[in-house]
C-alpha cells in the first residue's frame, strides 16, 4: 500500500512506515475517545431520561472509571478517593490527548496538508487545556481551565451547570479536529487516485 503511494522512492522509508503506524493508532484511539465523549454528552442532554445518571453527574463508562480509580490510586495513594478519581481522570485525559496529538503530527509527516495542520492547531490547544486542568488539580485541589470557566463554575450554585459546561466543551474540542484530519486524508487520497489514473493513461 505505502509502496504504491510513494513509488518515487521504491517504497517508503522506515520513518514513513513508523509515522504511518503511529498515525493509524492515534486516529483509531481518537475514534474510541470521541465515542466516549459523544455518549457522555448525549447522556447529559437526556438527563434523568437516560435512566443512567442525572445532569449533575458526568457519565463515564465503567472501564474508564476503573482506569481513573487505578491511576488515581497510583498517583496519590494516601489521598481521599474523590481526589484520587479527580487526579486519575485529569491525567488519563492528558495521556489520551497526547496520543491523539502525536498521531496527528505523524499524519502530517505523511500528508503535509493544511487541513491536517489545522487539526494539529486545534488539538494542541485542547492538550494545553488538559495540561492546565491536570496541573491545577494537583496544586490547587480542583481543575481550572477554560472548560471550568477558570474555576467560576465552582462558584455557581448549580452542579448541573458546571457539569454541562465541561461536558459540552470537551465534546466540541474532541469533535473539531476530526473533520479537518478527514479532509486532509480525503484530499490526499483523491490526489493520489488522480496521479495513479494519469500514470495508467500514459502507460507508466
Amino acid at each position: 500500500m505505502l509502496t504504491v503511494i510513494f513509488p518515487e522512492s521504491n517504497g517508503p522509508s522506515r520513518l514513513v512506515v513508523a509515522a504511518s503506524a503511529v498515525a493509524i493508532l492515534g486516529l483509531t484511539f481518537q475514534i474510541g475517545h470521541f465515542a466516549e465523549h459523544a455518549l457522555q454528552f448525549a447522556i447529559w442532554l437526556l438527563g434523568d431520561l437516560s435512566n443512567i445518571c442525572g445532569r449533575d453527574t458526568p457519565w463515564m463508562s465503567p472501564w474508564v472509571m476503573a482506569l481513573c480509580e487505578r491511576l488515581g490510586l497510583w498517583i496519590a495513594p494516601e489521598a481521599p478517593s474523590a481526589r484520587q478519581v479527580m487526579l486519575g481522570m485529569e491525567v488519563l485525559h492528558l495521556i489520551g490527548n497526547s496520543i491523539f496529538l502525536t498521531g496527528l503530527i505523524c499524519l502530517y509527516k505523511i500528508i503535509p496538508s493544511k487541513w491536517v495542520r489545522w487539526a494539529i492547531y486545534i488539538e494542541t490547544f485542547h492538550l494545553y487545556e488538559h495540561i492546565m486542568l491536570a496541573a491545577t488539580a494537583f496544586f490547587l485541589g480542583k481543575p481550572v481551565g477554560m472548560s471550568t470557566l477558570f474555576g467560576a463554575t465552582s462558584l455557581v450554585d448549580s452542579r448541573e451547570f458546571a457539569v454541562g459546561v465541561r461536558v459540552s466543551w470537551h465534546f466540541a474540542m474532541n469533535l473539531l479536529p476530526m473533520p479537518f484530519a478527514m479532509l486532509g486524508i480525503m484530499e490526499f487520497a483523491r490526489d493520489h487516485s488522480l496521479r495513479a489514473a494519469l500514470a495508467r493513461s500514459k502507460g507508466i
